[in-house]
Parts: structure tokens; C-alpha cells; sequence
């Protein structure tokens, strides 16, 4: 339950930033961000904010759908997603990603 409450709460908050998560209701949250290069760049500079995700690429999703793959654990605490959600917010806007 907490899971699922949390990843909810993780996917709602990123699109009321604008950002473009695959739909779904699992745990992993990839967010699309375009050209390979800016998925790990983005990964990069979260880092750099203390979040933890992988960028991918092409080839191992389509040219031009890059992502950055995010984790929700149980165990995550609200203000653990909502940290997380203030950093991809900076980093998003500062790479024009939103």
C-alpha cells in the first residue's frame, strides 16, 4: 500500500511540474527528456543534487525518447519524494527540460 501511495504521489507531482513520465503504475518511473545526451546530463546534475537516477539512451530506447529512470521505494518518506521533486524541478528547468 505505502508503495503504491508513494509512487501515486511521485507521479502526480512530476506531471503538475510538466514533466512527461511513462504512464503506468509501477515503481520505476521513467521520464522521457528527449536526446541522449540531456537524459545523462540530467543524471548528472541530480546527482550533483544528492538524487540518485540513470539516464538511458539510444540504443536502448528510440533516438530522441531518452529518459531518466526513477525508483520509489516503500520506504521513501514524503519529504525524501518531495526533495527529489524540488531537484528535478531545478534541474528540469535549467536544461529546459520543463
Amino acid at each position: 500500500t505505502r508503495l503504491r501511495e508513494n509512487t501515486a504521489y511521485f507521479r502526480e507531482r512530476l506531471v503538475g511540474l510538466g514533466f512527461a513520465p511513462i504512464e503506468g503504475d509501477t515503481p520505476i518511473v521513467p521520464v522521457v527528456v528527449g536526446e541522449t545526451a540531456a537524459a545523462i546530463e540530467m543524471s548528472t546534475k541530480l546527482l550533483d543534487e544528492g538524487v540518485f537516477v540513470i539516464g538511458f539512451g539510444f540504443p536502448v530506447v528510440p533516438q530522441g525518447e531518452a529518459r531518466i529512470r526513477c525508483q520509489i521505494s516503500a520506504a521513501h518518506e514524503t519529504e525524501h519524494l518531495d526533495r527529489a521533486l524540488a531537484a528535478l524541478e531545478k534541474v528540469g528547468g535549467q536544461l529546459g527540460v520543463i
